[in-house]
């Protein structure tokens, strides 16, 4: 799929020498894809720097700022599991520690039909090799039309506080740095851990012995196993916006947020157009 204004391909966003991923039946495709399969599996995340081409990279960050003053924002607060508040619990157990989540989120219907992201998003072979690096015989778009390709906007005084994602994967792309802050921390594979209630106790307390930090590098994809990893992005200072597209993709053609998320995340629970070629 063509952007027109640009006459950008997808293929031409991604550098394809270093990263051979239009075919992963091919002996260089599938080698690749299988190795990037290990490395998730084995420390419970993927990250591919300078997947996207530079002067890719420049075009999307010009189209997220652009896009970026679309953002609905969500301030709000949570525990580290995203569950509801439960009062019986006592006071000091770690389910009812709340964290600080100020994001804003530029919902895939806002996306101009000509969009760059838009087109990545919707090429094949991203899709068949993320699927493939997390081991998902199908695999699909989302059908969400808010939240199939959504940008997280992180301006002065974002951040998202430390916590398990409800899905079990997510796919970004690291388009622009902030001035100061934004880094992304994470406590890798610890849910379901022996010392799981501990070790995430001591993390939200201020221990930094098991936390590791990704480098914010633009232009890189990231595949993370979100509901595994306790991860958090720090906060975010300065006039420069943090942006980072997030990818969603199911294993059932017909997935969807529930109207409370798209509420929380983008203001509304419709879309103001259709969004066809979802799988």
């Amino acid at each position: 799929m063509k952007a027109p204004n640009t006459g950008i391909e997808p293929a031409d966003m991604v550098d394809l020498l270093r990263y051979p991923i239009e075919d992963t039946t091919s002996t260089d495709g599938a080698a690749f894809a299988n190795s990037c399969r290990q490395r998730y599996l084995q420390s419970g995340l993927c990250a591919l720097p300078d997947f996207i081409k530079p002067p890719a990279l420049d075009a999307l960050r010009v189209e997220a700022n652009r896009e970026s003053d679309k953002a609905f924002f969500c301030n709000s607060t949570h525990n580290a599991y995203l569950t509801q508040d439960d009062q019986h619990l006592p006071s000091d157990d770690i389910a009812r520690h709340q964290e600080s989540t100020v994001v804003g989120s530029v919902a895939f219907d806002d996306l101009r039909d000509d969009a760059l992201l838009r087109q990545l998003y919707l090429w094949d072979p991203l899709k068949d090799f993320v699927g493939h690096v997390l081991g998902k015989s199908s695999f699909y778009r989302f059908a969400d039309p808010l939240g199939a390709c959504s940008i997280n906007v992180f301006v002065d005084g974002g951040k998202h506080g430390w916590h398990f994602d409800e899905s079990e994967f997510t796919v970004t792309l690291m388009l622009q740095q902030p001035r100061h802050g934004g880094s992304f921390e994470y406590v890798p594979r610890i849910r379901g851990h022996p010392d799981e209630k501990q070790m995430v106790t001591g993390v939200l307390g201020g221990d930094r012995h098991h936390v590791l930090e990704l480098p914010f590098s633009p232009g890189t994809l990231l595949i993370f196993g979100g509901a595994q990893t306790l991860h958090r992005v720090t906060l975010v200072t300065g006039d420069i916006k943090r942006l980072v597209p997030v990818l969603a993709y199911s294993e059932q053609t017909d997935q969807k947020n529930s109207d409370a998320v798209r509420s929380l995340f983008w203001g509304r629970t419709k879309s103001v157009r259709p969004q066809p070629g979802h799988d």
